[in-house]
């Protein structure tokens, strides 16, 4: 569906905030004419999605001088004086996660297929079962598997199951069986007003992802007991997947049973030229343009308050994954769950105690809308960030293993409000970790959507195509720009030199920097501004897919100007953290002033009365306790992060007890491919 060019108000509503996005046409093109953030009102006490959209757009037209809104209405359409608006175009995430059971045939071959494709839209696995789960073998002899299955299922109350499994033309019985356990589960028992006992039937969504061949036994098994929808086989061969119709059923289903249960979105939906959408389905799509159009691998990471999601373009193949239920937010307590206290405790660069860390986290979870107040609040919430990230990471590179990617785009509040641009540079790179194969052998270009026009575009291009390009080559890409990073590979002892760094800047000065193993280098280099980069590893480093110690460069003005320029990354991989929490807290202060976050010597009092937690299972590498003096080009946390005094250190515990009471140009080669 295409619309006239004109005034559009581009709505993203969130789980803890809405966000409104005005655009307007400017000498004929799409631009960014004024936005505003509320937080959002879809829960209670307001159960209306509405709410926050109005407020947001009484906001962005004092901030603009138009009125958009006449007698508590939406002025439509746009006066000749460019007052109002011509079209209204809406996507969420708020309406929580679709739960599901899955059922299949074997655990490392189709459950594993009917996983990958259920992680693209907001889902929540609450059972997976399959023929081969021995498990609970042990635990109850007296009753069958399916009783097993059927008593673990019956309180359940999923809003769809998924049956997949069975290779194309092979054995049809294991499905038959699937299909009765889950014919069983729809039925439940209960004692009416007369004492009788009564049995009554749910049917529920039951998509169907198998064997072809079995489609009407399995059918004919789960008659007037489940809404058949029947999909191609997830796994039809061993070696082949077949994830995108059973994708787009997900999501069709979602669409068709979760949205509408969102409060308060009928005047929305009135309001809307296009359907009500996912962000998922929004960014997605955008994730897809961008890497088609500058012929890039494209990653586009989303932390939220309750769902993350990581989007990867690479090879021409597209890989959605969304991971609900864990964020910043909302979603603080399935990575508590999933990742540990301890995997969160090690991205802190300052001591807590264990049980104050767990503290910090339900408080969290409890008070999702809370905004970090102190310099130690906004540290956890990018450890639990980058932890959120390695949950949805690890599912995507179990479905794309070594796939590469050049260029990634964060968005979510988390990273479009960073307090300070290496923060976020820094959580990326600790969550990714890319090496050679992930890089292809390229430089990896960081961006960060600082005004969240990554989901408004994609929004837009579902209702107007020709705006959404516009608005993504003159505002989107304009005030993306984070950082252009390099991964020496190879480890050597901390300290010692690893590469040699020289940047000549195009009509201007050329810079040089040595970058020791175990820390991060920069060279700045102004958004506008070309370089030439040349970098000469030593001894066993090297750089790309060139042989250790050979030299690299860039061609002239390659290389383009971001908020933090030239990142050199010798950290070694897989990343060693040091065993002894004081070693490991200085060295991440080591990062974080690398990278223009702090300026100041390391703050924090190490005395042994302060418990640490225990770091997870991962080797350790020893490394220096001395933090490096403060570099000139660097500046400190920003606005929201004050540099941290002496009277705010002895602050700190009473801070978070008073918290706990009151309980988010293409480049056309590789840079440095293979010679």
């Amino acid at each position: 569906m295409s619309i006239e060019p004109g005034a559009t108000l581009i709505v993203e509503i969130g789980t803890s905030s809405t966000r409104v996005t005005l655009v307007d046409a400017v000498a004929g093109e799409a631009r960014l004419i004024g936005q505003f953030e509320v937080p959002s009102t879809v829960d209670l006490p307001y159960n209306d999605a509405g709410l926050a959209f109005f407020e947001a757009v009484v906001r962005i037209a004092e901030s603009t001088g138009r009125q958009l809104m006449e007698n508590n209405h939406l002025l439509m359409p746009q006066t000749h004086e460019r007052d109002g608006v011509d079209a209204v175009v809406v996507v969420t995430s708020a309406a929580g996660p679709m739960s599901l059971v899955l059922a299949a045939v074997a655990s490392d071959i189709s459950a594993r297929s009917a996983l990958h494709a259920c992680r693209s839209v907001y889902t929540n696995i609450l059972q997976v079962i399959t023929l081969n789960d021995t498990s609970d073998m042990d635990s109850s002899k007296e009753n069958s598997w399916v009783e097993r299955q059927v008593q673990r299922l019956l309180g359940l109350q999923p809003d769809a199951v998924v049956i997949a499994g069975g290779l194309e033309g092979g054995a049809s019985d294991a499905l038959i069986r699937l299909a009765h356990t889950v014919s069983l589960t729809a039925t439940t028992s209960y004692i009416d007003l007369a004492g009788q006992q009564q049995q009554e039937v749910t049917v529920r969504p039951v998509i169907y992802a198998g064997n072809g061949e079995c489609r009407e036994r399995v059918s004919e098994a789960l008659s007037g007991r489940a809404e058949m929808r029947i999909v191609d086989n997830v796994r039809p061969t061993l070696d082949v997947e077949c994830l995108e119709p059973m994708r787009r059923e997900l999501l069709q289903l979602y669409t068709d049973r979760v949205l509408p249960s969102l409060s308060g979105m009928s005047e929305l939906r009135r309001l809307s030229v296009a359907p009500v959408r996912t962000v998922c389905e929004a960014t997605g799509l955008m994730t897809r343009f961008i890497a088609e159009r500058n012929s890039r691998n494209a990653l586009t990471l989303d932390v939220g308050s309750a769902n993350t999601a990581a989007y990867l373009h690479s090879r021409q193949r597209f890989t959605p994954v969304v991971m609900g239920s864990v964020g910043v937010g909302f979603g603080v307590g399935t990575v508590l769950a999933e990742r540990g206290v301890e995997s969160i405790a090690r991205w802190l660069p300052f001591p807590i105690k264990e049980e104050d860390l767990v503290h910090q986290l339900l408080n969290k979870l409890l008070r999702p809308h809370t905004v970090p107040s102190t310099k130690e609040d906004v540290y956890i919430e990018y450890a639990i960030a980058r932890e959120a990230l390695v949950t949805a990471l690890a599912a995507l590179w179990d479905e794309r293993p070594g796939a590469p990617y050049d260029i990634v785009i964060a968005s979510g509040n988390v990273f479009s409000h960073a307090p300070h641009a290496g923060l976020a540079l820094l959580a990326l790179l600790d969550a990714l970790l890319p090496g050679t194969e992930e890089s292809g052998g390229r430089a990896i270009d960081f961006h960060l959507d600082t005004l969240g026009l990554v989901n408004a575009c994609g929004a837009l291009a579902f209702a107007n195509a020709d705006a959404a390009l516009t608005l993504f080559e003159q505002d989107l890409l304009r005030n993306m720009p984070l950082a252009t990073c390099i991964v020496a590979q190879g480890n050597g002892r901390f300290g010692e030199k690893a590469v040699e760094a020289e940047l000549q800047v195009v009509g201007g000065e050329q810079k040089q920097i040595v970058v020791e193993h175990g820390r991060i280098g920069r060279l700045p280099l102004p958004p506008g501004r070309k370089a030439q980069l040349r970098l000469r590893p030593i001894g066993s480093v090297r750089i790309g897919f060139n042989a250790p110690g050979d030299e690299v460069k860039t061609d002239v003005a390659e290389i383009s100007g971001s908020a933090l320029g030239i990142v050199i990354d010798a950290r070694g991989r897989p990343l060693r953290l040091p065993d002894e929490p004081s070693e490991r807290q200085r060295l991440i202060w080591d990062w974080l002033v690398a990278l223009g976050v702090e300026t100041d010597s390391f703050p924090y009092d190490l005395s042994p009365s302060v418990v640490e937690v225990e770091i997870p299972d991962v080797v350790f590498a020893s490394g220096d306790s001395d933090a490096p003096s403060p570099s000139p080009q660097t500046t400190s946390l920003e606005t929201n992060v004050a540099t941290e005094t002496e009277e705010d250190q002895s602050s700190i515990e009473s801070e978070l007890a008073g918290l706990r009471e009151t309980v988010e140009e293409p480049k056309k080669r590789g840079l440095f491919g293979r010679k």
